[in-house]
Parts: C-alpha cells; structure tokens; sequence
C-alpha cells in the first residue's frame, strides 16, 4: 500500500492547487453515441456486464457470435440486440460485424 506523507510543515502543491477547470464527472468515450435513457439500454447494459464477469475480454466476441446464432435462426430483433450488446463492449467489432453484414447481402 503506497501512502502520500508530504514533509512536516510543507503543504505540497498537489494538495494547495484549486481543481478547478478539471472534469467533475466521468467522461464516456461513448457517450455522445448513448443518449438514450438508463431504462432504454438497461437490458443490453446488463447484459454486456454479466457477459464481461462470466467471459472477460472475450466478451464482445461472445456477443458476435450470439447474433450470428441469432442470425441463422432468423431472429431480427435478437440480432440487433446482441450487435448492441457487442458495440456496448467493443464498438469497432460491432462496426466491423454489422459491415460484413450488409457485404454479404
């Protein structure tokens, strides 16, 4: 465990400068693309999360390859809902994925 102790006496300039003009809040760096309400992506944001405990980084391609299931058992609406689940854990494979959709049609 590593602990800041700075000098008897001397106040360290980490301590003594103001924060302003730094970010309050966490920035997203998906956040303009998810404007949506938490109840809108709770279920494929649940989802994601569960499939990333069980999977760890090979979530996102688990997510792929339960919509090509979901593709080959002709279900439209479960194909978007894993490409979401998948964009919400990596966004280039589901950019990726989605593309090579649409070539192969």
């Amino acid at each position: 465990m590593l602990r800041f102790a700075p000098r008897y006496g001397i106040i360290s300039p980490c301590l003594s400068r103001p924060i302003l003009g730094r970010h309050l809040r966490a920035v997203n760096d998906n956040a303009d693309v998810w404007s949506g309400s938490w109840a809108q992506r709770g279920e494929a944001l649940d989802t994601a999360l569960r499939l990333f405990a069980a999977h760890g980084f090979s979530a996102a391609a688990r997510a792929r390859d339960a919509a090509v299931i979901a593709e080959r058992g002709d279900e439209p609406g479960r194909v978007e809902f894993w490409v979401e689940v998948c964009a919400t854990l990596d966004r280039r494979m589901a950019r990726d994925f989605v593309q090579e959709r649409r070539r192969q049609r």
